[in-house]
């Protein structure tokens, strides 16, 4: 609870500096470079294909070795991925220059975005190059479960990036400046993060000293590293995807205004993942812990608490969305992009919430090294995912692409992904229904109710209005939550931690 309670403190300043910060940046760039910006950063994330899952591996063995205290295999591990890295980046950067060069012609831009779109790709790109260098080190730090350090870090980081993205847009700056601001910070933030690491890894005795590895020495933890990342690397290009897809067909097959709606629904819908994936994080690590000190049980527990806490998190978010999508997205980007988005918005909304388990079980299964079934389910997904998005955007124009990434999603995760986790672990999966879907199903109704007599009778005005409204309802949905979807042991435990309950 420590753990997500730091992910979840750093992350809603994130969340709450973008939701305020997005309509700012639409309004000093225009729908128009909106729409080239969203093309920009999904196109140029490809190339985080090229990670190959080394982040990933450095996360496992961190903290397979910690809990081990085998300082000398981590520094293999850590020396290996740093020269695995090296090529990795130079490969970046050759991709950062064909994206500068191509996507102004294999877009429907005209002649006059041109130059300032293939800079603004220019520093995108930088921007992901230089993840791969510190990459290892970020690893070191999940791996280590320090997510209070990163999460403190992440705060000032976006309050930095803010900052610097108000004042350069209100002294007349455009798109340009946003990639370089981007790019800047987030090289601030890289060097950071290795200092936090290396002082990390001296504080618990295990401080990095670079180990010279031979060439066979190299190619086993090359091959370590690789057996574990496999895999990953399957997983990340059905993620890429799919959630770089979207932007992309949408920018093909409608006009790049277009982009902007899509993106807006897609944004609101990725604050949500975020705040999901922020959760997930932290059972990465603790089932590598679990299962490394063989204990099943435990690692049951901790999966199906997960699952819950997701589900929870997103129902009241995405019913709000469905429910009162339009009216939001008019009160904080305004009127003309509401009924355009909202539908997309409903879409992608009903899909996070059958889909919410999804990435707390692929972090159990990472932890554990059974991420096989994850990265294979994936990259199906993804393939189906292009081609009903292809075929849906010539029938039902955005909705048609939000279709085609809800339905094979939520196939997957709703009946093929919870049978392999199932056996996996060892979980009854009527247990596992229960608890994903049936009881936060029952403890949302109340606010379902609360948000539909607010649509139709009392809708506010404002923003702060709105905002305050919602807020409202989820203070009547969190007992309702506490109640049904947590069993006794779990209710009882969270008592006793905050002194409500002595005996």
């Amino acid at each position: 609870m420590r753990a997500l309670a730091s992910s979840w403190l750093g992350l809603a300043a994130g969340l709450g500096i973008a939701f305020f910060l997005s309509p700012f940046v639409v309004g000093k760039l225009g729908a128009a470079w909106y729409g080239v910006w969203a093309v920009a950063a999904q196109f140029t994330g490809y190339l985080y294909l090229l990670d190959f899952g080394v982040r990933e591996s450095v996360i496992r063995y961190t903290s397979k070795y910690a809990a081990r205290r085998q300082a000398q295999q981590l520094n293999r591990v850590i020396t290996a991925s740093l020269l695995i890295y090296t090529p990795i980046t130079i490969a970046a950067g050759a991709g950062v220059a064909l994206f500068v060069w191509g996507v102004p012609h294999w877009f429907n831009l005209e002649p006059r975005y041109w130059s300032d779109t293939r800079h603004a790709i220019f520093f995108t790109g930088l921007t992901i190059v230089q993840t791969f260098v510190f990459n290892v080190f970020a690893g070191v730090v999940t791996g280590l479960r320090r997510w209070d350090i990163g999460s403190a870090m992440g705060v000032v980081t976006n309050l930095l990036r803010a900052a610097l993205l108000v004042s350069f847009l209100n002294a007349g700056y455009g798109i340009v400046a946003v990639a370089a601001i981007q790019f800047a910070v987030a090289l601030a933030a890289g060097i950071a993060t290795t200092v936090v690491a290396l002082t990390l890894l001296r504080r618990n005795g295990m401080a990095f000293r670079p180990v010279a590895l031979g060439f066979r020495r190299f190619r086993r933890m090359s091959k370590c590293i690789f057996g574990y990342g496999a895999y990953v690397i399957v997983n990340n290009v059905g993620e890429k995807l799919i959630g770089a897809t979207d932007a992309i067909i949408v920018g093909i097959y409608l006009p790049i205004a277009a982009v902007a709606h899509f993106a807006i629904a897609g944004s609101l819908v990725g604050y949500l993942k975020a705040i999901l994936g922020a959760t997930a994080q932290v059972f990465n690590p603790l089932a590598s812990h679990l299962h490394t000190v063989r204990q099943g049980e435990e690692l049951r527990r901790a999966l199906l608490l997960g699952v819950v806490i997701n589900v929870l998190i997103s129902l009241p978010i995405a019913t709000a969305f469905v429910l009162l999508g339009q009216q939001f997205i008019a009160l904080w980007m305004g009127q003309e992009f509401s009924v355009p988005s909202a539908p997309v918005l409903a879409v992608l909304a009903v899909t996070a919430v059958v889909t919410a388990p999804q990435s707390v079980v692929s972090s159990v299964l990472y932890g554990i090294s059974r991420h096989r079934t994850i990265a294979l389910l994936r990259i199906t997904e993804a393939v189906f995912n292009l081609g009903l998005s292809v075929a849906f955007v010539k029938w039902f124009g955005l909705v048609g692409v939000a279709l085609g990434t809800a339905i094979p999603s939520a196939v997957i995760v709703l009946f093929v992904l919870p049978a392999q986790v199932c056996a996996i672990l060892g979980i009854k999966l009527s247990v596992y229904y229960e608890r994903a879907y049936l009881r936060p199903m029952a403890s949302v109704l109340p606010f379902a109710l609360g948000a539909y007599w607010l649509r139709t009778r009392a809708l506010p005005e404002s923003l702060p209005g709105f905002l305050s409204s919602v807020a409202v309802l989820t203070v009547l949905y969190v007992p309702c939550a506490f109640l049904l979807s947590f069993n006794a042991s779990e209710r009882d435990l969270v008592l006793r931690r905050y002194g409500w309950r002595t005996s």
